[in-house]
């Protein structure tokens, strides 16, 4: 794989297969790159090598399915996955193909997760993009233009023609119209197959149109007499039409006088209901404004829930910071006096230093000034013989002044340790006395600490108390807040239950109202719907009570039929939707069969009438009424073996599931619609439900405004807790300092003073030292005396004193004197120091200050809560101001709601009184309505007569179009429909009806004259007479076809479609056999643009593969017109042979023939390179000399080629190597060798005397 794929080659090299580059890929572990591919490449190796592998890694680059490549799936063709041990979970092979431009472009394939991955150049692209590019470079993967698989040659010699014809089309593509010509071949047979039946009808219908005009005449007679008696049932009717109307008239006008004296009450009536309604309206804005202020008190409540606990923590903590500020006032008070002792102390061991160091300066000059006035004024030749002497008396006593210096020196050293200890004795007497002042201190906090847990401990008993009765209220008033939340609970999952599906729409309100008003205007008569009088027993039996009682839940039962009449009439004035009503007095209620309720089989059966409750026993005859003897029972065969398991015994029974068995033999089923209805019954309890929420949730907003404690108490308890931790604090505290700073503190002290004894000691021990070491200075000294005396005698009486020692004495002691008194300044100028640098060091100092800033933050700590608490309070305290104004509100708008709500009850009462009166008066009315509605009726039934029997009734306006001709039918139970429903239908029909005017001037003037009904009864009677004779003799005349006419004219419309269809036919037959003729040239022309060149070719080819002129090759078609429908013959004439079948040919001289066909393809659609797997398998030597010599001059010019050989003597022809070894391990691994051999060539030393490294195949390695 170049580096640069974009890099440009010579135009020898261009245009081919430049390299591969395999990863994990079958045989092939790791990364391997093979090539560069030469123009004629030899692949070679032994058996089970890899050879084929590396065939099978071409295809797949070159886009093969894996069913093609020996394996099932694609990850099969990753490295080890045949043993079930794929060495990666991917695989790719990478194609490096020198293009036309001589650029170098990379094609690649990946076997990723199962599925694959295409690639150029290094940029990922869609399988369709792909396959177009490999296309481009004229390689066609379903035609395999480009390789002939191993054995596949045999395959192509020994195909039947009609392989060879399939294998055309497909490297022709014309396969491509094959689906196009079969279906185009089949609707032009179709076609004219349509053509031909065309012209047959055509035939038929002339013959049909003969047998129709003879019918016709017969029909014409025929219509005559019955168009006479038409004329008179028209007249006829148009009698009856006359008095009907003429009576409505007289009947309406009576009307009309009534309804005057209506309108009077009505009007009365809509005041009285107007004044009601304004009164409702006010009444509704009251309660609205009402629930305003309660929600309005609710919310403030809250708030003052969540500000009440926040002021009570807001002072609590105020409190605390008060009380650390009071404790830190004397905190600090005591620490400026002990810091003030502490100063006046340092102070005054400051002063005690300076007076000191002047004393001891002062002392210093006064010795020196003696010692000037003492000094012995000896000559330098005395000083000089004093020294000589010395000399002289120092070699005879050297031994006892070196002894007596000895001791005078350790006396020196004793006397420096005395000062030090005592120095080191009074520090430590003064760090004592501090330590016993600390020890004070904290005996004294202990005391205060013990008094403040009295005090906290009082405290908290008084809190606990506080808190336990506090407690016990709030856990009371939590139980019964459980208790009401609970019920409110139940009862709201009660109303969603029931309420899921009962969102009111228009009608369902409207409906509402109306039975409402109905109980308004008729009470103790009107008792209420079906739905809302009764319930079923359990919830299990919904379902099946539902789907028997479902034509009558809806239905208002009331007492008598007159009530049912005057409700009626009432729904029909305020425009109501019509309502199915149950009159108790005139029920047919079929009586309970007892022997029913005694049924054992199947399991669980009772009466419907059983499982329904009904509170009120005025009803329970309604209920009867619905529900018959039907039976409910657990499922579905339980109510068919009741419908139908009996013999003689056929009940109705209904299932649980709403399942309903009729014993007429018909099954209806429940379903959504029935589920739905059946939440219905839910509507009757969701009043009650409600009014019980109001009043559970006043109980709860009562139980609340208790809890309202908690709050505090949780207060309480978090300040209980603060001082139990401030207690247990303390106690901690004075635990500590109990069983260990105190006891520390007096170990200490003890150390302290047994260091103090020691030093005493120790000074005394020095003491005795250095009395003991004086008396042995003293002999000494007398010894060097005696020494001394005898040297110095005649010296001592030349400067006149007594001896040496006078001399010595009064200078020594003067200098140990005043050495002496120096030495007592300092020791105790030593000691104020330590102790400056003690009380410097000591931790009190600073400590006010510190105390002090300490105050100034808790103080202004304080401060701001003092602040945040008086807001809080302030807030607080105008949340329950405001609170108590909106209460004084509520209660003000109570009791003017209360006081509107009785003004309203008046109202109901005027307005029912009202309704009453109206309702008398419209019920006056109600027998001319019904005469009215009785002879409209009538009318309706002579118009819907004359409609079915085709009566012509002249009109002046309208159409009988609107009259319903329609019979009432019963509905699928076989029960007829409500009064009150055939009612509505009627009306309907009227008012359609009502826009219908009949002309009446066809009728005799002396007719439309008479006004006795018996006069116009007679008149009608006598032609209803003879419209009966007139019937009789028109039906003993033999009817004629009286559509023949119509026969007639349906013939000539017949002829007309099937003129029109057989053209229709020729027209669609011409158009698809001209599409058919196009589909077919351009496969013909697709198929023999590539099989005469083919045919024209393979002659020549075959020639040069034989190398002999006399060879022939034919190819040729069974069917010349369209050859791709039949086979092709292909025959072969081998050198000095007579002709034979392909069958006969040996296998060398069938390769031979079949590398012809296959070159001669090639030739017409070449791809850019031609693999070849083992074609030399089945040829001798001979043929192997031929076909490599063909490649060699003739194919290597024209195209690339690679080829899998196992023979020397074609494959040392090659002009490369590419060597397949096996390398061992648990799966076939292949290795890969190269050998470029064109230098061989050029040089023209023989392939085979080539070193084994270099040119030795694999398979003789």
């Amino acid at each position: 794989r170049p580096d640069a794929i974009d890099m440009v080659v010579g135009e020898d090299n261009r245009n081919q297969l430049y390299s591969l580059e395999l990863q994990d890929f079958k045989s092939y572990r790791g990364k391997q790159t093979i090539g560069p591919f030469s123009k004629f490449t030899a692949i070679v190796g032994p058996n089970g090598s890899g050879k084929s592998n590396l065939m099978d890694a071409i295809c797949f680059v070159l886009g093969e399915k894996a069913n093609n490549m020996r394996v099932r799936k694609l990850t099969d063709l990753i490295h080890g996955a045949p043993i079930q041990k794929p060495v990666a979970n991917k695989c790719h092979v990478s194609m490096n193909f020198i293009d036309e431009k001589g650029k170098h472009r990379i094609y690649t394939r990946r076997v990723v997760h199962g599925g694959c991955e295409y690639s150029i150049d290094n940029t990922t692209v869609t399988v369709q993009q792909y396959n177009q590019a490999m296309e481009e470079l004229k390689i066609f993967i379903k035609a395999k233009n480009f390789l002939v698989y191993q054995g596949q040659v045999e395959q192509i010699a020994m195909k039947n023609p009609k392989e060879r014809t399939a294998m055309f089309e497909e490297i022709s593509r014309s396969v491509e119209f094959a689906n196009e010509y079969e279906r185009l071949k089949a609707e032009m047979g179709k076609a004219e197959n349509e053509a031909q039946n065309n012209m047959n009808k055509r035939r038929g219908i002339a013959a049909e149109k003969k047998e129709a005009r003879m019918e016709r005449e017969e029909a014409e007679k025929y219509q005559q007499l019955k168009e006479e008696l038409s004329n008179k049932q028209c007249v006829h009717t148009l009698m009856e039409l006359f008095e009907v109307e003429r009576l409505i008239k007289q009947t309406e006008e009576e009307l009309e006088d009534k309804q005057d004296e209506v309108n009077g009450l009505i009007d009365a009536r809509k005041k009285a209901e107007d004044e009601q309604t304004e009164k409702h309206k006010e009444v509704k804005k009251h309660q609205k404004e009402l629930h305003k202020f309660e929600k309005a008190a609710a919310e403030k409540e809250k708030e003052v829930t969540v500000r009440k606990p926040q002021w009570m923590q807001a002072n609590e903590e105020m409190k605390h910071h008060t009380k650390k500020v009071e404790q830190a006032v004397k905190v600090v008070a005591a620490a400026k006096k002990m810091e003030e002792k502490h100063s006046s102390a340092l102070k005054e061991l400051q002063d005690s230093e300076k007076k000191k160091k002047k004393e001891k300066e002062e002392l210093r000059k006064q010795l020196e000034e003696e010692g000037d006035s003492q000094n012995l004024n000896l000559s330098q030749d005395q000083i000089d013989e004093y020294i000589r002497l010395k000399k002289l008396a120092s070699g005879r006593s050297g031994a006892i002044d070196m002894e007596l210096q000895r001791e005078m020196k350790d006396n020196e050293e004793d006397r420096s340790r005395i000062a030090f200890e005592e120095k080191k004795l009074e520090s430590m007497r003064t760090a004592r006395k501090m330590k016993e002042d600390e020890r004070s201190k904290k005996e004294n906090q202990l005391r205060t600490i013990d008094d403040q847990i009295a005090h906290t401990e009082e405290t908290i008993k008084v809190a606990e108390n506080d808190v336990k009765n506090s407690d016990t209220e709030i856990r009371k008033a939590k139980c019964e807040m459980e208790k009401m939340e609970n019920q409110m609970k139940e009862i709201t999952v009660r109303l969603q239950d029931a309420q899921g599906d009962t969102v009111e729409g228009e009608r369902e309100k409207k409906k509402k109202e109306a039975i409402e008003n109905l109980m308004r205007v008729f009470p103790d008569k009107v008792y209420g719907r079906l739905l809302d009088l009764c319930t079923p027993s359990h919830k299990r039996f919904n379902l099946a009570v539902t789907k028997l009682l479902q034509k009558h839940m809806s239905s208002i039962v009331c007492d008598t039929d007159t009530t049912a009449r005057e409700a009626i009439a009432y729904l029909k004035e305020q425009r109501y939707s019509t309502e199915t009503f149950l009159p108790l007095s005139v029920l047919d209620v079929q009586p309970i069969n007892e022997r029913l309720r005694s049924l054992k089989k199947p399991h669980g059966v009772k009466l419907l009438y059983d499982v329904i409750q009904c509170p009120n026993n005025t009803v329970k005859k309604a209920v009867q009424y619905a529900c018959g003897n039907a039976l409910v029972v657990e499922d579905a065969e339980g109510a068919r073996y009741l419908a139908y398991g009996e013999a003689g015994e056929r009940h109705k029974a209904v299932a649980l599931d709403g399942t309903l068995f009729n014993p007429s033999g018909l099954i209806s089923g429940g379903g959504t619609d029935l589920k739905r209805s059946a939440k219905r019954w839910d509507d009757a309890a969701v009043k009650k439900l409600k009014a019980e929420r109001t009043e559970i949730f006043e109980k709860i907003t009562t139980i609340r405004k208790a809890r309202m404690k908690e709050m505090d108490i949780e207060m309480k308890n978090s300040h209980l807790s603060g001082l139990r931790n401030k207690v247990k604090f303390m106690q901690r505290d004075k635990e500590a300092w109990t069983n260990t700073t105190i006891p520390a503190l007096s170990d200490q002290l003890d150390v302290m003073q047994a260091d103090i004894e020691n030093i005493g000691y120790r000074i005394d021990e020095i003491k005795e030292r250095i009395e003991s070491r004086n008396k042995k200075v003293t002999k000494l000294s007398k010894e060097s005396a005696v020494v001394n005396d005898e040297v110095f005698a005649e010296f001592c009486e030349r400067i006149g004193v007594a001896d040496i020692r006078e001399y010595e004495n009064r200078d020594m002691k003067f200098h140990q004197e005043m050495k002496s008194k120096m030495l007592e300044f300092d020791n105790e100028l030593d000691r104020i120091k330590n102790e400056i640098a003690y009380m410097q060091a000591d931790e009190k100092k600073g400590k006010a200050g510190s105390e002090e800033d300490k105050l100034k933050s808790l103080e202004k700590a304080s401060a701001a809560k003092k602040k945040e608490e008086a807001k809080l309070k302030a807030a607080l305290e105008g949340l329950e101001e405001d609170l108590a104004e909106i209460q004084m509100k509520i209660k003000t708008k109570k009791v003017e709601v209360e006081e509107m709500e009785s003004e309203l009850g008046e109202y109901k009462k005027a307005a029912n009184a009202a309704a009453r009166e109206v309702a008398q008066a419209e019920k006056a009315m109600s027998s001319h309505e019904t005469a009215i509605t009785r002879r409209r009726g009538e009318r309706h039934r002579l118009l819907r007569d004359s409609k079915i029997n085709q009566v012509g009734v002249p009109l002046t306006a309208g159409s009988l179009a609107d009259v319903d001709a329609d019979e009432e039918e019963e509905d699928d139970d076989g029960e007829g429909t409500s009064d009150q429903n055939a009612s509505q239908v009627t009306q309907e029909q009227l008012k359609r009806e009502k826009k219908i005017k009949v002309n009446y001037r066809s009728l005799p003037d002396d007719f439309k004259a008479l006004t006795n009904s018996n006069d116009v009864r007679k008149r009608i009677d006598k032609l209803a007479k003879e419209i009966v004779e007139a019937q009789e003799h028109l039906g003993k005349v033999q009817a004629p076809n009286l559509k023949a006419g119509d026969r007639l004219e349906n013939v000539k419309d017949s002829e007309e479609k099937v003129n029109a269809q057989f053209e229709n036919a020729r027209k669609k037959a011409k158009k698809v056999r001209t599409n058919f003729e196009k589909i077919k040239t351009d496969r013909y022309r697709r198929f023999q643009g590539c099989f005469e060149p083919v045919a024209q070719k393979i002659d020549e080819i075959y020639k040069q593969l034989s190398r002999d002129p006399s060879a022939q090759a034919f190819l040729g078609p069974d069917n010349t017109e369209e050859p791709y429908l039949e086979g092709i013959q292909y025959n072969c004439i081998a050198p000095g042979k007579r002709f034979r079948p392909m069958d006969n040919l040996s296998g060398g001289e069938k390769t031979v023939a079949a590398l012809a066909l296959l070159f001669a393809m090639h030739a017409r659609n070449p791809s850019p390179f031609f693999v070849l797997d083992e074609i030399d398998a089945a040829l001798d030597n001979t043929n192997i000399g031929k076909v490599a010599s063909y490649i060699v001059d003739s194919a290597r010019a024209n195209m690339q080629l690679i080829v899998i050989s196992l023979k020397e003597e074609f494959y040392n022809k090659a002009d490369g190597l590419v060597g397949i070894h096996p390398i061992p391990a648990n799966c076939t691994v292949s290795g890969v060798l190269t050998v470029d051999l064109t230098p061989f060539k050029a040089s023209g030393h023989d392939h085979s005397m080539l070193d084994a490294s270099h040119a030795a195949p694999p398979s003789e390695r």
